[in-house]
């Protein structure tokens, strides 16, 4: 498949779900936003053992040792269960409530995230966070709006087909074209994976020992 093919082939499903890509993007946004705004209402016994945590990780003597095999690990245990549990839930019919609640997770996830850094470490954390947590979210948000809008899609089609009794042999050939979609996603997420595992990380350390020691 060319470039031009493919292209043309995103351009007509983001025509054909406007309103799908709408709404995921919405449900994103919104969580990022509770994120956010979270860390303001936190209780101070919460905010300082998260405090404590990111001043260990941040310490400079602790980036030395750095297992990205580790990280590697988490990376997908993290964020893969989530594009296949959207696979799922294009199966069920009535998944569509439920993959936006993962979409404002995701969202909310980002956004505290973001925010408790800059507000924990002030100017130095604003570094960090677009090093450590931006490059692989570029990936990632996409990766899991297209999902979103490709599981929304299916169990709509899904629906509909119900209702209007027109379940044939077909279905199967929809639920592999469906699955193959999600394998293509599946892809690109290890693109984001492999970022926060070994690039993110790398230049994170060394931000943290070009600045010494991290103060807000």
């Amino acid at each position: 498949m060319s470039s031009n093919t493919l292209i043309s082939n995103i351009n007509k499903h983001i025509q054909e779900n406007f309103w799908l890509y709408i709404i995921s993007i919405l449900c994103v946004l919104t969580g990022i936003i509770l994120g956010i705004y979270s860390v303001k209402y936190m209780g101070q016994s919460e905010r300082n053992d998260l405090l404590n945590y990111l001043a260990n990780f941040v310490d400079p003597s602790n980036t030395k040792g750095i297992s990205y095999k580790a990280i590697f690990l988490q990376s997908v245990k993290n964020n893969l269960p989530v594009i296949v549990f959207l696979w799922f839930l294009g199966l069920t019919i009535i998944g569509m409530p439920i993959v936006i609640i993962v979409d404002l997770l995701k969202g909310f996830t980002v956004g505290f995230t973001f925010s408790f850094m800059i507000s924990g470490l002030g100017k130095s954390g604003i570094g960090i966070a677009i090093l450590g947590v931006l490059p692989q979210n570029i990936i990632y948000i996409p990766c899991i709006v297209f999902a979103s809008v490709a599981s929304m899609e299916f169990s709509i089609m899904l629906l509909k087909n119900k209702f209007s009794k027109q379940w044939t042999s077909s279905i199967s050939g929809r639920i592999v074209n469906y699955s193959v979609l999600f394998i293509i996603i599946i892809v690109l997420l290890f693109i984001g994976i492999i970022i926060e595992s070994y690039i993110a990380p790398y230049f994170v350390k060394n931000l943290i020992n070009s600045m010494g020691s991290v103060t807000k």
